[in-house]
């Protein structure tokens, strides 16, 4: 009785207090959003440190080359239909390599002079050097946090993988919708009643991040101890994940991503890829549906 007593004043303050903060993050789009997240140094893709300063965009066709810049495997003389310079995700032949770079053109809605200058695709521009570094993300993301989660929990795991679409859908730039904050505070056991008010802000801006209540993570007869549930766990494992992609990839002058970047108001991110080098969009489709499509289902075995 007591449990169940303590749960609903969570619930009931929880409430109240999203409430009182739903105007405030509702407000937060791209531009106005705070990358608390963010990398403040440290290092990107295969170990070059973050870029201060840099602006990524559609590369100035008519900027001099500077070779002195660029690595050897650079060529002065550009040969359509030869590779060179390709460190990340290559491909044995050329014209895998350019299926591979279509597929990227499309999933950020942009042409090959974004990130290449026509006139030698070789050559490392700024835009590229940050392609490259999502290159080694998305493999990195699918490694260590995707490909664990599926070999953890298989029967809630989502068929798929984690490709460029699923966070860009289309777009060159990626919106943050909802803040969120760093993940120490959500996994330290002695929270401050100010981190304790950012709990509560990370988990109102999960709850329209992935457009789901309380429930589909939390016990309710007690928030705090009961967190057996498999969607609380995979949940911890995101908030690892996105920290991770903001503090060891993204230079400090790219706003954070977060939850919504992914999920789009959806339970599951629905622009996932069949996985490997096959980077065909697919629907996110759960092994076992019946533990997202009723809240409740999983409520018979949290507490034990």
């Amino acid at each position: 009785m007591g449990q169940k007593l303590l749960g609903a004043v969570v619930i009931l303050v929880t409430l109240t207090i999203g409430n009182a903060i739903s105007p405030v993050i509702g407000a937060m789009h791209w531009g106005t959003s705070v990358n608390t997240g963010a990398n403040t140094g440290g290092t990107i893709g295969t170990g070059e440190p973050a870029p201060q300063g840099q602006i990524y965009g559609p590369v100035n066709q008519k900027a001099p080359l500077d070779f002195s810049t660029q690595p050897a495997s650079v060529p002065r003389v550009y040969v359509p239909g030869r590779l060179y310079n390709v460190q990340v995700g290559g491909h044995p032949d050329y014209a895998s390599e350019v299926g591979q770079m279509s597929y990227f053109a499309q999933a950020l809605g942009v042409q090959c002079d974004y990130c290449h200058n026509v006139s030698n695709y070789a050559y490392d521009t700024p835009t590229k050097k940050i392609a490259r570094t999502m290159i080694v993300m998305v493999q990195r993301i699918q490694t260590e946090h995707i490909a664990a989660v599926h070999r953890d929990f298989p029967e809630q795991a989502v068929l798929g993988a984690v490709g460029c679409e699923t966070c860009h859908h289309g777009a060159p730039l990626v919106a943050v919708k909802y803040n969120i904050v760093p993940v120490q505070f959500l996994n330290w056991p002695a929270k401050s009643s100010r981190q304790a008010g950012f709990v509560v802000n990370s988990m109102y801006s999960v709850s329209r991040s992935l457009g789901v209540n309380c429930l589909f993570c939390h016990n309710s007869a007690d928030f705090i101890t009961l967190q057996s549930y498999p969607t609380n766990r995979i949940a911890h494992r995101m908030w690892q994940m996105v920290d991770d992609i903001n503090h060891k990839y993204l230079p400090p002058n790219i706003p954070a991503v977060t939850c919504y970047t992914c999920h789009q108001g959806q339970r599951w991110p629905s622009k996932l890829v069949a996985g490997g080098t096959d980077e065909t969009p697919v629907q996110a489709k759960a092994l076992h549906p019946e533990y997202q499509d009723n809240n409740n289902a999983h409520l018979n075995s949290g507490g034990n």
